[in-house]
């Protein structure tokens, strides 16, 4: 909606690569990210992800060779399309060295 304030707190930067995204009680899933901040994240999931729910994101990002393991909560599901749903995350808890590498991919 045009006028809607970003209640983001830190800016995005388009990712499209892949995550393994576990849920509670439920196996490992690949999913496609969408968007990477110091925040959180989005992604693309085959199913929606409701919101409040818990999970831990793994990925590697570009120019690092280390897999990071991310807390997060989801905050919303849209439906995008044949695609699936966009899925909008906050991050938990970050550790120095997570958001230390996201700090250097948002500003690269």
């Amino acid at each position: 909606m045009i006028g809607t304030p970003n209640r983001r707190v830190h800016a995005r930067k388009v990712l499209r690569s892949t995550a393994t995204v576990t849920l509670p009680g439920a196996p490992p899933r690949e999913m496609r990210t969408w968007d990477l901040g110091l925040d959180g994240m989005s992604l693309v999931a085959p199913r929606p992800i409701s919101p409040g729910t818990r999970c831990t994101v793994a990925l590697t990002l570009p120019g690092d060779a280390v897999e990071r393991s991310l807390t997060a909560k989801s905050v919303y599901s849209s439906l995008m399309g044949p695609e699936g749903f966009k899925v909008g995350m906050v991050f938990t808890a970050l550790d120095p060295a997570a958001e230390a590498a996201i700090r250097a991919f948002v500003v690269a």
